[in-house]
C-alpha cells in the first residue's frame, strides 16, 4: 500500500473567477483589429433580413397586385443584395485575418530559426575548445 496521498480533488472555481475569466476573454475579442470590420458586416446582413421583412408588410397592406410587385421585387432583391454583401464581405474579413495570424506565426518561427543559427558559430568554438573539434591528419 501506498502512502502517498491521492491526487486532491479540483478546486472549483468561484462565481468572481468564472466573471474575471470572462470578461478577460471578452477583452481579448473586442481588442481584435477585426472585430469592428465583422459587426458592421453583420449588420449589413440584419439590414437586409430587415429590408426584406418592410418589403414584405408593405406588400401585404396593398391589395392591388401590380402595386404590389415593385415594392416586394425592390426590396426583396435590396435585401437579397445587403445580406449576400454582408456575408461575402464577413468571409473576406475572417479570411484576411486568419492570413494575418498565420503570417505572424511564421514571422516568429523564422525568428526563432534566425537565432538559433546565430548561435551555431558560438556553439562550434565552444565545441573546439573542449576538445571535440576536428582531428588534424
Amino acid at each position: 500500500m501506498s502512502t502517498a496521498p491521492e491526487s486532491a480533488p479540483a478546486k472549483r472555481e468561484s462565481a468572481e473567477e468564472r466573471f474575471v475569466r470572462r470578461a478577460l476573454a471578452l477583452r481579448e475579442k473586442l481588442r481584435d483589429p477585426a472585430t469592428p470590420g465583422l459587426v458592421l458586416m453583420a449588420a449589413l446582413v440584419v439590414v437586409g433580413f430587415a429590408t426584406i421583412a418592410y418589403a414584405w408588410f408593405g406588400t401585404a397592406r396593398i391589395i392591388y397586385v401590380p402595386l404590389q410587385l415593385p415594392r416586394a421585387v425592390s426590396g426583396g432583391i435590396g435585401g437579397i443584395a445587403l445580406i449576400g454583401a454582408g456575408l461575402l464581405l464577413f468571409d473576406l474579413q475572417l479570411a484576411r485575418r486568419d492570413a494575418a495570424r498565420e503570417r505572424a506565426l511564421h514571422d516568429d518561427l523564422l525568428d526563432e530559426v534566425a537565432e538559433v543559427v546565430s548561435l551555431a558559430p558560438k556553439l562550434a568554438r565552444i565545441k573546439n575548445r573542449r576538445g571535440g573539434g576536428p582531428k588534424a591528419s
